[in-house]
């Protein structure tokens, strides 16, 4: 009962539908409590309390007039037969003033302890019909009011008042006052209730609009959330999966009702959430035994939560975040296979090419050997061993070229290791020096951590830097600028890994030639075979690391390496 009397109070939207609703509730509400306070007034007459009350059969007779005419306007309103319901509404509420008055009148005029109850028709009219709503009914209470006390000052009042505890006004004072005073408050009430009315409805609307806009996005999120192809399981600040979407269960093949309230690391022991967020490759196997590479990433959500006794908290919840990447995968390594085979055949046909010159030169000097051979002790000494430098010197080149063709065609698998950086960096630095391949370097600068150890196949890690230390010797050669080579450990933007920089102050790559130099065949120089970046790449690539070149101020080239860390399990 109490939630229908507050929903016909809540003020009415400008349909003609909803004015309806709310002024059939209000006449409900003026059958109840007319019928109440009377009870209660009898009640207490009964017991012997001064109140002034009619003879029963006045108060009968008013309360079946009250019904009789209530019912009548439920009737016409429900049928649509009242005019046009703002009007309808408006004589509704003059009808109740003057109900009101003749219960004032009726119970002591102004002693009656009623005339409060003219507030009641001013407030409905004003939550109902806002302004003019209100301002009528209080308008009509305020003339009413005054008759009643008119009437008392001039003497017009029941008999029965004298036989209870009714004392008439010494003084048309006492009278004006109460008109000024009620009258006051009347208007106030109207003006209170209109605006009262209007924060409502503006509320109302708000709420409507926001809610709608809820609801809007709540299945926006759910279709999302069920449609995405991408896998998304979310977890509390205890690590224990509290949602799933149908992607999820694709790839994991995992129901949802087995997993959800389970701890994450139970059910994926793989997927490794650690504190650092970043894309992260794992092997997984499914529910069915299969096994598949799965991508992965999460990102923290700061869910509130209640506040303890003395704490506030915000706990980390993770979204994670699952792709099945095996096909994706597989398409890569075709793809390079192709790249690779593309690689080969251009590579053989540069092989093809630069065996004439070598060739070439052996064979001329191997024929100029042939035709002096009957008079090889005559044979100018310096002569000879010039032509035996062509041919060894020519050998050792095609020799270099065949290595290197091997190693980028058929690059052998990694074997990772812990070792020490400053050591590998020396073992380098003494091959680089000892062979004739390059300029000998005129200054090495070292800033290494004499404790840093890094994980990679330490044989090809040494492969890929004496290739970049030879490149530097190269662009430094005939200067005294000195070659800078540093490494440090990494922990930022989600990485963790080594990161190794070659730092020069030759004449640089230009930003146009940056991506091209890491392309087979592709040299600066008439001696090289252009592999050796190739192969460095090659060789970072299957680490999962990276290699750039960066041109330095004023000059010079920054060549950077980055090689991750292996994946720990974090207690």
């Amino acid at each position: 009962m109490f939630r229908l009397l507050t929903k016909a109070l809540i003020p009415a939207a400008d349909r003609e539908q909803e004015t309806r609703r709310h002024l059939f509730w209000w006449l409900l509400i003026r059958v109840c409590l007319f019928t109440l306070l009377i009870s209660i007034s009898s009640f207490f007459h009964e017991k012997g309390h001064p109140v002034i009350l009619p003879p029963l059969a006045v108060t009968l007779f008013f309360l079946c007039i009250l019904y009789g005419y209530s019912i009548a306007a439920a009737l016409l309103l429900q049928r649509g037969k009242g005019g046009p319901v703002r009007r309808f509404a408006i004589i509704q509420l003059l009808s109740d003033t003057v109900f009101v008055a003749l219960l004032v009148y009726a119970t002591g005029c102004s002693q009656s302890i009623f005339t409060t109850v003219f507030i009641l028709p001013v407030i409905a009219g004003g939550l109902i019909l806002s302004r003019m709503g209100g301002l009528i009914p209080a308008a009509a209470a305020t003339l009413l009011y005054g008759a009643v006390l008119t009437g008392e000052l001039l003497g017009w009042i029941p008999e029965y008042f004298h036989a209870g505890p009714y004392q008439p006004p010494q003084t048309y004072l006492t009278g004006t006052n109460l008109f000024a005073v009620y009258g006051i408050i009347f208007f106030l009430a109207a003006l209170l209730s209109e605006q009262l009315a209007r924060r409502l409805r503006f509320t109302e609307e708000k709420l409507t609009k926001t809610s709608l806009e809820y609801d809007r996005l709540s299945l926006l999120y759910k279709q999302i959330f069920d449609d995405i192809s991408t896998g998304i399981i979310t977890t509390d600040h205890g690590n224990v999966i509290t949602s799933c979407n149908h992607a999820a269960e694709r790839i994991t093949g995992y129901p949802r009702g087995k997993i959800l309230g389970q701890p994450f690391n139970r059910c994926f022991p793989g997927i490794l959430l650690h504190d650092r967020q970043g894309r992260s490759v794992c092997d997984f196997e499914k529910s069915d035994g299969m096994k598949i590479r799965i991508g992965y990433s999460f990102s923290f959500l700061n869910m509130p939560v209640e506040q303890g006794p003395g704490e506030g908290l915000r706990m980390k919840w993770k979204v994670v975040t699952l792709q099945d990447i095996s096909q994706i995968e597989r398409m890569e390594r075709q793809i390079r296979e192709g790249e690779k085979m593309a690689a080969i055949g251009e590579l053989s046909a540069s092989i093809a090419h630069d065996f004439r010159n070598p060739l070439a030169a052996i064979s001329g000097s191997a024929q100029i050997l042939n035709l002096e051979a009957a008079n090889i002790a005559s044979l100018n000494p310096d002569t000879l061993r010039s032509l035996l430098g062509i041919i060894l010197r020519e050998s050792k080149r095609m020799a270099q070229t065949i290595t290197d063709f091997l190693q980028f065609a058929r690059p052998a698998p990694i074997q990772p290791e812990w070792f020490d950086m400053n050591r590998l960096l020396d073992d380098v630095l003494y091959h680089v020096r000892t062979q004739r391949n390059a300029p000998a370097p005129e200054k090495i600068v070292k800033e290494i951590d004499s404790r840093l150890h890094c994980w990679a196949d330490r044989q090809q890690l040494h492969t890929v830097l004496t290739h970049l230390i030879e490149n530097a010797c190269f662009a430094t050669a005939g200067t005294s600028e000195a070659i800078v080579i540093s490494a440090s450990e990494i922990h930022e933007d989600g990485m963790d890994g080594i990161r190794i920089e070659v730092r020069d102050q030759g004449p640089g790559i230009p930003d146009e030639l940056g991506e091209k130099v890491f392309q087979p065949f592709f040299s600066s120089r008439t001696d090289g075979t252009g592999l050796g970046l190739a192969i460095a790449r090659q060789i970072i690539d299957n680490h999962r690391g990276s290699i750039a070149i960066n041109s330095s101020e004023p000059q010079g080239c920054i060549v950077r390496l980055y090689l991750p860390l292996p994946q720990t399990v974090t207690p």
